[in-house]
């Protein structure tokens, strides 16, 4: 004989949607070390997509074939050079924490120039340590972490996959489960592809020509390490501002502090007029063609994402910014005298 169900209609259907939250906050929780993998997955996804779907619609190549290929070309156009560049720049940092008496006398040729003194010798080694310490924790370890690395690498690479090969199915359940209307959620679909290529193509494209010029610069005015020093601007430029200021304001200071004061003005003057105009004109050209995104969301992203996520937080913060900042308008649009107020029985 059945039994009737204790709880109403309505019960089961928040109780059903309780555990459904309840089971993904523990997934999420248990992922949390490897959240960067499928964010990174989603952002590439995002970036290659439309060169996947010209290669299997338009020129036929097999939908499996083409995946792995993307994944092929994505890990050696951006996740290669990206661990290349880590394990440079994490071996110069702990050389300059090890070496903090370069760092020293760089504050003493200050101290000499400005005439007197800044701090004591023992604290300004304390903070070249700490700060050495915290700079090698940014980047992913192949030495100590490689493990780790390699996980996070498969994990993304495995969701980007399956990513690509049902990208248009995922579609359909972006449609099924988003509460708006479809007219919303391509909106939002497009506006997450431009913020996704403002901020990673955009921005790339900035920091990497600027970094290229404070290199050249670095070398035509006789300072050491100009590639290190290079590598160091092209993380730094993602911040807005602030930015290449940080490298090649020191070196100026360096440059006439230790008597090479024509070199150090040159620079000055180099990376004001040449690298900092640069960034100007780069940044309307990108605005025009790919997107542009608010310094202030890039500082805020930035202060937000680099202690979340490491030095990817440079990419990964900004986005999240911005949306969030979607929603916000998605919300507007379809609540708040929107959507739902022309269309009530949608």
């Amino acid at each position: 004989m059945p039994h009737d169900n204790i709880y109403t209609q309505k019960q089961r259907d928040y109780l059903l949607k309780i555990s459904i939250l309840f089971l993904l906050f523990f997934i999420l929780y248990g992922l949390k070390e490897y959240l960067t993998s499928f964010l990174g997955s989603i952002i590439i996804y995002i970036l290659f997509l439309p060169l996947f779907r010209f290669l299997v619609e338009k020129k036929r190549w097999k939908t499996s074939l083409t995946a792995f290929f993307i994944i092929l070309l994505s890990f050696i156009v951006i996740v290669l050079p990206f661990l290349f560049l880590s394990v440079l720049l994490t071996d110069k940092i702990v050389y300059y924490t090890t070496h903090y008496q370069e760092i020293t006398k760089f504050i003493s040729n200050i101290e000499d120039f400005i005439g007197f003194r800044l701090n004591d010798r023992a604290t300004i080694a304390s903070i070249a340590t700490n700060v050495g310490s915290y700079l090698s924790g940014l980047f992913p370890s192949l030495v100590t972490g490689t493990l780790d690395v390699f996980i996070i690498l498969g994990l993304m690479y495995f969701v980007m996959y399956y990513l690509l090969i049902n990208n248009r199915s995922l579609n359909e359940l972006v449609y099924k489960f988003l509460p708006f209307r479809k007219e919303t959620i391509i909106e939002l679909t497009e506006e997450l592809k431009a913020s996704v290529n403002a901020n990673v193509l955009g921005l790339g494209i900035i920091s990497l020509v600027q970094a290229v010029l404070v290199g050249l610069g670095f070398l035509l005015f006789g300072l050491p390490d100009p590639l290190f020093w290079g590598l160091i601007s092209f993380f730094a430029a993602f911040i807005p501002v602030l930015g290449t200021p940080l490298v090649w304001g020191p070196g100026s200071i360096y440059l006439v502090t230790t008597g090479h004061s024509a070199a150090g003005i040159g620079l000055a003057i180099y990376g004001a007029i040449l690298v900092m105009n640069i960034d100007n004109v780069l940044r309307l050209y990108i605005a025009k063609k790919i997107g542009d995104t608010h310094p202030l969301i890039t500082m805020i992203g930035v202060v937000l994402g680099i202690p979340l996520f490491g030095i990817l937080g440079l990419v990964i913060g900004p986005l999240m910014i911005s949306y969030l900042l979607l929603l916000f308008k998605v919300y507007e649009h379809e609540f708040d005298g929107g959507a739902l107020n022309q269309n009530p029985d949608e």
